[in-house]
């Protein structure tokens, strides 16, 4: 069973993992600080920082799901960049397709549902099909980078129901974890300086970059309990 404890042990004691927190939260405050300027730059930069977060996150499910003995990137940051771009173009048409399908399904049962209540809850139960899928299909990917892998639609048919289980299972546990690391630190810079501070913004910042490993490695896990046994079978048949 993926365990919370296990991606956390190993992301916050990888190697130079304070550094690599402090690294890479460096784009991440300078995006907030664009962004209380109201500066024009915001978006543009915002979006090279997205993708490289985004290769980031798939850099950290491939260690581990790929048994490496480190989970974050090297420092190189130009080949986590190129894993983002070329992630966005391997799942970004999958995400859009099924996005646009979600959306379309919950206009269609709009109609034959008008009671609010009711819609509320098949809306929930539409999108969280469609966001098991797009799960599945960033798993399959972040394990070999094909992108053939991220359209393997019995994969993901198979395999949907048991990530999006773990997926809604991880949440929780990754809030817990929030609020017992960063709640009191948090806490503190605001006694001692107040919010919003530089202080707490790039604490906040290296907090996200922590989050990422850890939700990279906790999705690796899932990845090998839910995906990989339906791949020993087949290549046991």
């Amino acid at each position: 069973m993926a365990s919370i404890i296990d991606a956390f042990e190993e992301s916050f004691h990888d190697n130079h993992a304070l550094t690599k927190f402090i690294i890479f939260a460096i784009p991440v405050y300078y995006c907030v600080d664009l962004y209380s300027k109201n500066d024009d730059a915001f978006w543009f930069v915002s979006a090279l920082v997205f993708i490289l977060l985004f290769g980031f996150m798939l850099k950290c499910t491939s260690n581990v799901r790929n048994g490496k003995n480190y989970v974050m990137p090297s420092f190189n940051i130009f080949s986590m960049f190129w894993s983002g771009i070329k992630g966005l173009v391997a799942i970004g048409p999958i995400l859009a397709i099924l996005s646009w399908l979600a959306a379309a399904a919950c206009n269609f049962l709009n109609k034959y549902f008008t009671e609010p209540d009711s819609m509320t809850v098949w809306r929930i139960i539409v999108w969280g099909l469609f966001i098991s899928f797009m799960m599945t299909g960033y798993l399959c990917y972040a394990k070999n980078f094909k992108i053939s892998d991220a359209y393997n639609l019995k994969t993901i048919a198979d395999s949907c129901v048991d990530v999006f289980a773990g997926v809604l299972f991880m949440i929780p546990q990754v809030l817990i974890v929030n609020a017992i690391i960063a709640g009191p630190i948090t806490y503190l810079i605001w006694l001692f300086f107040g919010i919003p501070h530089p202080i707490a913004v790039f604490f906040w910042s290296m907090c996200l970059i922590f989050n990422l490993a850890l939700v990279g490695h906790y999705l690796a896990q899932i990845d090998y309990e839910a995906i990989a046994g339906d791949d020993k079978k087949n290549e046991t048949i």
